[in-house]
């Protein structure tokens, strides 16, 4: 049997050259917040070892997409002691470099927190763009469990940086954070309302601006087909939903970079993670083949 390197989808060198590849995956195995269910720092391996039983054709846009790109695999961050506001800064070193170098950043997580250290460093170089969250909850906490950097507060510290915030999927928030979005207007759409509209992805497009970062928590889709993430909800996007918004976000903005996290596998199923590493190679493909 042959080696299947260690590296987003088991490519070849050719193909997973940092010189080369034009997306870097930088997994980030951070977990210091998650309040229910735990784990969230093995979703990055978990995702990266998934990805190395994807078909590497996608039947859709009829090609081996990798080889127009290459993606290259950068080690796990590490930690160490750091947590909160240290962390998110070394998480927006390494983002940096990553754009720095002309790459595309595609952040494997860890908690939902770490998205606030990438959207950092995208803010301080790529100018104007929305960030669109699927999520199960909005995450605008000013804080959780007595701190400002919990996975709860994430978009609260992002919209802190960048008010341009596009909320897909939601369907978990206290009183306090619904009474923020009806305040400062931010585009929220709700679980419910996706399910009984037609044309809920044109409304999506519409709020964005023409530069969009893209935050995936995995607990924004159907539990039911994702169960391995530590705050499940009822209701969320199917595949189906998941891949039609991912594919006219792609191909009608200009997608600058995106995350996946909040997965914490269980040794029961490996399909949470089977779905998220075919999802992220699929919108690696939607946006470089536009």
């Amino acid at each position: 049997m042959s080696h299947v390197p260690n590296n987003f989808l088991g490519l070849e060198k050719s193909y997973s050259d940092y010189r080369t590849a034009r997306v870097a995956v930088l997994p980030l195995p951070y977990e210091a917040t998650t309040s229910y269910g735990k784990g969230t720092r093995l979703g990055p391996a978990a995702i990266i070892r998934a990805s190395q039983t994807v078909e590497m054709y996608d039947e859709e846009l009829d090609e081996e997409t990798f080889r127009r790109f290459g993606i290259a695999t950068l080690p796990p961050v590490k930690f160490g002691n750091k947590r909160g506001a240290a962390a998110m800064d070394l998480i927006a070193t390494r983002v940096r470099q990553i754009l720095k170098d002309g790459k595309m950043p595609v952040c494997l997580g860890g908690e939902h927190t770490v998205s606030y250290g990438i959207v950092k460093a995208f803010t301080e170089r790529e100018g104007d763009f929305s960030v669109l969250q699927i999520d199960a909850h909005s995450d605008l906490r000013d804080s959780y469990e007595g701190t400002p950097w919990s996975h709860a507060s994430v978009m609260k510290r992002i919209w802190e940086i960048n008010p341009h915030i596009v909320q897909t999927a939601i369907r978990a928030q206290c009183r306090e954070e619904r009474a923020f979005i009806v305040k400062n207007r931010i585009h929220t759409f709700y679980d419910k309302d996706i399910h009984e509209s037609a044309d809920w992805i044109g409304r999506v497009l519409a709020a964005l601006k023409e530069r969009v970062y893209i935050t995936v928590d995995c607990d924004g889709i159907d539990p039911a087909i994702i169960p391995a993430t530590g705050t499940p909800e009822p209701g969320g996007l199917t595949w189906r939903e998941t891949v039609a918004l991912m594919r006219n976000v792609c191909r009608e903005k200009t997608v600058i970079g995106f995350d996946v996290v909040e997965l914490a596998p269980n040794k029961e199923t490996h399909h949470s993670q089977d779905f998220l590493a075919k999802l992220a190679y699929k919108m690696m493909g939607y946006i470089f083949t536009k």
